[in-house]
């Protein structure tokens, strides 16, 4: 028997059509208000959320304080006193639109009622 030998053919890729197309970001937004009082001092804005770029938020009636965490949020020195020593980051009301920024959980709570706060949760698709 011969042996057959084969040459190999050359080959020019001109264009990969075994990669999808990148599909743009897109953000999408979902508003919401809510009403601290005596009841709920403390509220949670936003969950974690990986896919979630930003949290905007609004403070109409009085300073709130901007937490990380249920436990951060309902410190005494949150909802009760003068804040003289707040856990957390104040916002003013009536000021510009706050970003917090990330995937974390969001909270606010303040010591005068009712306060109004008003947010909106921008995700990432």
């Amino acid at each position: 028997m011969s042996e057959l030998t084969v040459e190999p053919i050359m080959v020019h890729v001109v264009k990969d059509s075994s990669k999808q197309p990148e599909r743009p970001i897109e953000a999408r937004g979902s508003e919401k208000t809510i009403v601290l009082n005596a009841a709920n001092p403390a509220q949670m804005l936003a969950g974690y959320d990986p896919l979630r770029d930003e949290v905007r938020i609004t403070v109409s009636d009085n300073p709130v304080i901007l937490s990380r965490s249920i436990g951060q949020a309902s410190d005494q020195s949150n909802t009760t006193g003068t804040l003289a020593n707040p856990n957390g980051r104040i916002l003013a009301n009536g000021a510009a639109e706050y970003v917090a920024r990330g995937a974390n959980e969001v909270w606010v709570s303040t010591n005068t009622y009712p306060t109004r706060v008003s947010f909106e949760i921008v995700r990432l698709t």
